[in-house]
């Protein structure tokens, strides 16, 4: 009896369980804190040096359509403000130039690019922008000494905003039988504390538009691809802005 027994607790110790994934939305163990002073830095696309979400299809449009896509992200994000007393935000513009001001180099999208770099020791299998924030880039202490110069050029923010284009991608199908041109795009933003690292908060939203045609009845090269406008449509909604730590919802 007393050797089935050491054998049961030897066996439950060696037991290893593992946290789940974090998902969007507020993070439990910073539920109730409101950032007072918010940097909103500008939107950019997932660093191409970075590891990748294990699920997203990689981004395959043109630079200036990925330009164009940032900047009506830009736009919802800052409206996204406008009559919330308790969201207060400084603008990308004054963020910039209280960054630069400061001496900080290079821009804000440069060194986030270079401190969310790929390494060895990344999730390889995370399939949420949150899980692989929270497990491979939050931990990195040159990240959190950026953010906390960042902090200081800016006057005491103590939390960033970053809006980011995770996957805009535009491919060609077939569904047994039936043609699909598709047009996919996934975007987030990340709130992330400028004391420690720590996510706040995240929202993201994933959408496709869709055109149908049966095969035989046009080639792929006839296939139109689904407007662009459509999927920001789609994208950028009050949805993505669920559990906003002080947001107010008005109905």
């Amino acid at each position: 009896m007393i050797r089935l027994l050491l054998m049961t607790l030897l066996i439950s110790s060696c037991v290893h369980t593992t946290e789940p994934e974090a998902k969007f939305g507020i993070n439990p163990a910073r539920k109730g804190f409101v950032p007072a002073r918010i940097a909103l830095l500008p939107c950019m696309t997932w660093p191409a040096g970075a590891t990748k979400i294990k699920h997203l299809p990689l981004i395959n449009r043109p630079r200036e359509e990925m330009t164009a896509m940032c900047e009506d992200f830009d736009k919802y994000v800052a409206d996204g403000f406008d009559n919330q007393p308790y969201m207060k935000g400084l603008s990308p513009k004054l963020v910039e130039k209280l960054y630069s001001g400061a001496g900080m180099t290079p821009s804000t999208s440069e060194a986030l690019t270079k401190e969310w770099k790929g390494l060895g020791p990344d999730c390889q299998n995370c399939e949420s922008l949150p899980g692989l924030y929270t497990r491979s880039i939050q931990p990195r202490k040159s990240w959190q000494i950026w953010l906390a110069n960042f902090s200081k050029a800016t006057k005491g923010a103590d939390a960033i905003m970053v809006p980011l284009v995770l996957s805009v991608n535009t491919r060609i199908e077939d569904d047994r039988g039936i043609l699909q041109s598709i047009r996919s795009g996934s975007i987030a933003i990340l709130l992330i504390d400028t004391n420690d690292g720590s996510l706040l908060w995240s929202g993201g939203r994933e959408a496709d538009v869709v055109y149908k045609a049966l095969v035989g009845s046009v080639t792929r090269n006839q296939m139109k691809e689904p407007p662009i406008d459509d999927l920001k449509r789609r994208l950028f909604t009050d949805a993505i802005w669920i559990e906003f730590p002080g947001r107010q919802v008005y109905r």
